[in-house]
């Protein structure tokens, strides 16, 4: 059976495929054999181009350009021969890429040439929940200390390209809902799907779509593919997250794992790229926010910009857009902070609401530090709703 999946035969080190047509690897090795190309399986089964480098053990490396199964730059396993079976491994590569990714080409972040289901290691310690160090008036206060365990946090919020790939695959849906325990945080115990959400995602794919065209001016999503596929995913519920991040092999980020990436844990940032802690300085080059992305009076389309394109916003371990943007929903219920607290999550005390952390495009500057907490309805959607997944590290 065919697996490969259609790829550009791009070759870094002479640039002489960037006139061949597309290849597939199990018909053709034609990986521009002038310069030693080859076809390589990735652990998925998927054959994608590999070139000579000689940083690399193996003596190759996977292409960077329209690459998938996140193998996009890295180096192929050692001692494994070209199209070798699906038993084969790769260096530094997960051995279930997120299922959003694995057909999509790089394309996230500033440089346009990322895997858009990055996802970079927070490491774990201990601070205050919604307090920043700039201890003013805004920076909330020290009453509510947390330890975190060192967790993955996706760099980049799900774009409309993942989420379509949800989509196409016809889940999150009463048709095809995620499995009991799904979607799980290993550290708070019954914090996977559960049965009785069953009811309460869109009845089909039909509906799904129709959910998420929640705003024609301001949503993200298009029926059919076309220039949006890198905008963060918006109009989603919290159940759709929740069973998107789920199917993707990862689950949402409690509120005070959230809190902890944004404020650079320890450090207390008051925006994600405050350095030193207590800066202020806040422009369009960090964030999209108060409808000033485009320049011009007033909220459009445009100011929903690609993910990963305010590289001056990065947080501490290197998450993008984690101020503005589109706020992310998170696990938690809305409730008073409890002590002692380590690796909780409000999953018990149903409120009416759950948590949304991060501001977003249309929102004002005082609701953008760190410590700013927001709550929807789980079943509303909304154009400043969004979602970016945690993972096991």
């Amino acid at each position: 059976m065919r697996r490969a999946l259609l790829i550009f035969c791009v070759l870094l080190l002479s640039g002489a495929c960037d006139s061949r047509a597309n290849v597939q690897c199990e018909q053709s090795s034609n990986c521009d054999l002038s310069a030693g190309g080859r076809c390589q399986m990735a652990p998925t089964g998927n054959s994608w181009c590999a070139y000579p480098d000689s940083l690399c053990p193996s003596g190759y490396r996977y292409s960077t350009q329209a690459t998938g199964d996140g193998v996009s730059g890295v180096c192929v396993a050692e001692e494994v021969a070209p199209d070798a079976g699906v038993d084969a491994t790769v260096d530094a590569v997960p051995s279930a890429p997120s299922a959003s990714c694995i057909a999509l080409p790089h394309t996230c972040g500033a440089a346009g040439n990322d895997d858009c289901c990055s996802s970079l290691t927070v490491v774990g310690g201990t601070y205050f929940r919604s307090y920043d160090a700039r201890a003013d008036g805004n920076s909330g206060d020290r009453l509510a200390p947390a330890t975190i365990s060192t967790f993955r946090l996706d760099k980049y919020e799900v774009t409309v390209g993942r989420f379509r790939a949800f989509v196409e695959g016809d889940r999150g849906t009463q048709l095809s809902p995620p499995a009991v325990g799904e979607g799980a945080n290993v550290h708070v115990p019954g914090s996977g799907w559960q049965a009785a959400w069953n009811q309460i995602l869109p009845a089909s794919k039909t509906a799904l779509i129709a959910s998420v065209n929640c705003n024609p001016n301001l949503q993200t999503w298009t029926d059919m593919a076309a220039s949006n596929e890198n905008l963060p995913m918006n109009c989603v519920s919290w159940y759709e997250a929740m069973a998107f991040c789920a199917w993707d092999g990862g689950y949402l980020p409690t509120e005070a794992q959230w809190n902890y990436a944004a404020g650079g844990g320890d450090e207390q940032r008051v925006y994600a790229w405050s350095v030193p802690a207590t800066s202020l300085t806040l422009d369009v080059s960090h964030a999209s926010y108060d409808c000033l992305a485009d320049g011009v009076p007033g909220c459009t389309g445009s100011d929903l910009v690609a993910v990963g394109t305010k590289l001056a916003g990065d947080g501490r371990w290197g998450q993008s857009d984690l101020t503005g943007s589109v706020m992310e929903w998170t696990l938690d219920w809305d409730d008073r902070y409890t002590t002692p607290c380590v690796d909780c999550a409000n999953i018990s005390v149903p409120t009416g609401e759950r948590v949304v952390r991060g501001g977003s495009f249309n929102i004002d500057v005082g609701r953008l530090r760190t410590g700013y907490r927001n709550t929807f309805p789980p079943n509303e959607t909304s154009i400043s709703d969004g979602i970016r997944c945690a993972r096991a590290p």
